[in-house]
């Protein structure tokens, strides 16, 4: 609890409670003339003392829609008068409690069948809901009421005893009912052909002429895109590789790509990626780098490589915080509008570039009108760039050697971008997220362990040692947010399991034994804290959290991978090392508690079957025994790294004191001498190992 007296000290200077909260996204709401409080105590109190509902409004910093609705009804003084008279307000940033928004958001798709932000909830002061939608308008629209009409009417039927009850008896039948649907089905486990199935519900959903999956809006998916790769990989189906290299070409082509600056805008709202939501989230940078990556181990591709060195630029250059850690999210708005920070007119790019080069770009960048631009001539109208053109194209149009339309293109996009660093800029959402950056660390672990580039590694590593330094707390609690050197909010399973999958993927990548035992004390908390003793699998708050009207268990995989997905990975991988039987256990029933919900639509759970192919087959081992620094132990570490093995894991085991280190850990890496006095690796499933590999090639041609 704060020690301040928060409308005291609200009234003393003019603004509302958030103005004490760390959140940049409560803190844009701070001079609302809203009477907002923040979640917590003091609002529950004061809404049962004066017998008020609470209108809660959730959202987050970089959402297009959250700024509409404060710009239109929170600055509003009518909307903001007739909110103070009758309901205690709460405003809530989805990205420091998800635990808040997934429990709300959950009974809005139950209620309404959609969802999305801003989430707007009217409910009693014992937090059930008794009105649930997204975004409203100030106004009435067209079939919808908006919070001029909406307010009254809640507050009228909230004053009759009658209508109060009839409110409150369709919030516990909406609640009961949630309860029982999060109660998910399970099974006898999953057939052998489910990874099949997945691979004909996406290949049925599949945008044959653009890539990705569905209509408009189209998100990038990236783990449906990893997934299609690993069914590649077992099973020879060359469509599911098309499927991704078409998918991934498109995006890196079109314009939810940044071409000047790098990363990947949230999604498009046309079905040829054309024009973008203009948020960049760094789970989507992080997540599309691993996507990327895997494309470039099996096919060579070097825009797929380029991509990935470009993606990690921007989340250095733009995400990272001085700390070392990275910041989540970028907003599609900045003060000239939605988008006005990326978009072009032809008249602007011709005064910042010559002649010569103007054509080049215009050729090489063909120019998409922006969604919501006036057409007010060519000249004046503003375009999103995407790619058109490659160089070879641009020089047979226009008769300029190929060397010469790339020195210009080069120089033209270094103009073009310093010219757009004097715009006004969009907000950074500088709050440090705990999962976010479990699975920035894995990119960056990864990419530098595949690409043979070190810098990589110790980005990664600076930002796992920013969360297990500021971020775990004196009770060995792992904390969700981190800003101004305040850690707050206790930490949920996807925080547990995507800092130990990272903290995992920078273990192989620089063979520090300390992240290798941060990732399996992780993983023992995460069980001791989210497991659900009665059907298996884990819950998205644990024992240590606020209890919420509803208890979500994340299993569906959308523009993130669920908590359960990514603690089924963390959850497989530490099993597999340490072969204890209780791990093993706990993997076995998450997977059971699942089948249910999986076999019926599988193609929804593409991370989860993942994981589910490494705890049914086999999470291969390698242990590369060997002194540390030797140039024999580098280059076999070198070729594990950039083979494509999802399914294997590897581990340095050097001679003396740190190999016993390993060794009391790992039971796998027990007994693997050097071979002859040199360094070897040895390639080990659950029941035998590999004679001791020396040569670096055929270590590489193993596990591929």
């Amino acid at each position: 609890m704060k020690s301040y007296d928060g409308k005291q000290d609200a009234r003393r200077t003019g603004r509302n409670r958030l103005q004490f909260e760390t959140s940049p996204y409560l803190r844009q709401h701070a001079d609302n003339p809203v009477d907002w409080f923040p979640w917590g105590d003091e609002a529950f109190r004061t809404a049962a003392a004066e017998d008020k509902p609470i209108f809660l409004s959730i959202g987050y910093s970089s959402c297009h829609w959250c700024h509409v609705m404060e710009k239109e009804s929170f600055s509003d003084e009518a909307v903001a008068a007739l909110l103070n008279a009758s309901f205690v307000c709460i405003k809530v940033d989805r990205e420091e409690r998800p635990d808040i928004d997934q429990a709300y958001m959950t009974m809005a798709q139950v209620a309404t069948g959609q969802g999305g932000w801003p989430l707007t909830v009217i409910m009693e002061p014992d937090r059930r809901p008794l009105f649930i939608a997204t975004y409203v308008p100030r106004d009435a629209l067209p079939g919808r009421a908006g919070l001029l009409q909406l307010l009254p009417y809640v507050s009228e039927r909230w004053s009759s005893p009658a209508a109060r009850a009839e409110m409150l008896q369709t919030a516990a039948t909406l609640i009961e009912y949630t309860g029982r649907l999060l109660v998910p089905a399970s099974g006898d486990g999953l057939a052998e052909d489910v990874a099949s199935k997945a691979y004909a519900e996406l290949a049925a959903s599949y945008d044959s002429e653009h890539g990705g999956f569905g209509d408009a809006p189209k998100f990038p998916t990236p783990t449906r895109l990893s997934f299609l790769v690993r069914y590649w990989k077992d099973s020879g189906t060359t469509s599911a590789l098309e499927m991704v290299t078409r998918t991934l070409d498109a995006m890196r082509h079109g314009g939810i790509y940044d071409h000047l600056g790098s990363g990947f805008h949230r999604y498009s709202v046309d079905r040829h990626w054309g024009v973008p939501h203009f948020e960049k989230m760094l789970y989507d940078q992080a997540l599309l780098v691993e996507a990327y990556l895997d494309a470039y181990l099996v096919t060579g591709d070097p825009l797929y490589r380029s991509t990935v060195n470009d993606v990690l630029a921007y989340m250095q250059n733009r995400l990272g915080d001085p700390g070392g850690a990275f910041c989540c999210a970028e907003d599609a708005d900045s003060a000239s509008g939605e988008g006005a920070y990326y978009v072009w007119t032809p008249r602007q790019m011709k005064q910042a570039l010559e002649p010569e080069e103007w054509e080049v770009i215009r050729l090489s960048l063909g120019i998409l009108p922006s969604a919501d631009a006036a057409d007010a001539g060519d000249e004046n109208r503003s375009y999103v760039l995407a790619w058109r053109n490659d160089a070879a194209d641009v020089a047979e149009h226009t008769g300029v050697p190929i060397s010469e339309v790339e020195r210009l293109f080069i120089r033209s996009r270094a103009k073009l971008l310093a010219a757009r660093e004097h715009r006004e800029p969009v907000l950074l959402d500088d709050k440090v997220v705990a999962d976010w950056n479990g699975l920035a660390i894995a990119a960056f672990a990864r990419a530098g362990r595949a690409l043979n580039e070190p810098a990589y590694v110790q980005a990664a590593t600076r930002a796992a040692d920013v969360v297990l330094t500021h971020m775990v707390d004196d009770a060995g609690v792992l904390r969700h947010t981190y800003k101004n050197g305040v850690a707050s909010v206790p930490g949920f399973l996807e925080d547990y399991a995507a800092v130990a999958r990272g903290l995992f993927e920078l273990h192989q990548a620089g063979q520090e034994v300390r992240f290798l035992t941060s990732a399996l004390w992780l993983v023992d908390r995460m069980v001791a804290l989210f497991q659900d003793e009665t059907h298996g699998g884990f819950f998205q708050v644990g024992s240590h959290g606020e209890d919420m009207v509803v208890r979500v268990k994340p299993i569906y995989d959308g523009a993130l991978p669920s908590g359960n997905s990514l603690a089924a990975h963390a959850l497989v991988t530490a099993a597999r090392l340490t072969e204890r039987p209780e791990l093993q256990a706990a993997a076995r029933r998450l997977f059971a508690s699942t089948s249910g919900m999986v076999t019926q639509s599988p193609g929804e759970y593409t991370s989860l079957l993942l994981a589910h192919r490494l705890h049914a087959g086999e999470v291969r081992v390698t242990v590369v025994a060997g002194e540390a620094g030797s140039e024999e132990t580098l280059q076999l570490l070198r070729a594990a790294g950039t083979a494509y093995a999802t399914d294997n894991y590897v581990v340095l085991m050097p001679p003396g004191a740190a190999g016993s280190e390993i060794a009391a850990l790992l039971p796998v890496a027990r007994d693997h001498p050097l071979f002859h006095g040199r360094s070897a690796a040895y390639v080990c499933t659950r029941s035998a190992c590999s004679e001791p590999v020396t040569e670096p090639d055929r270590l590489r041609r193993l596990l591929q």
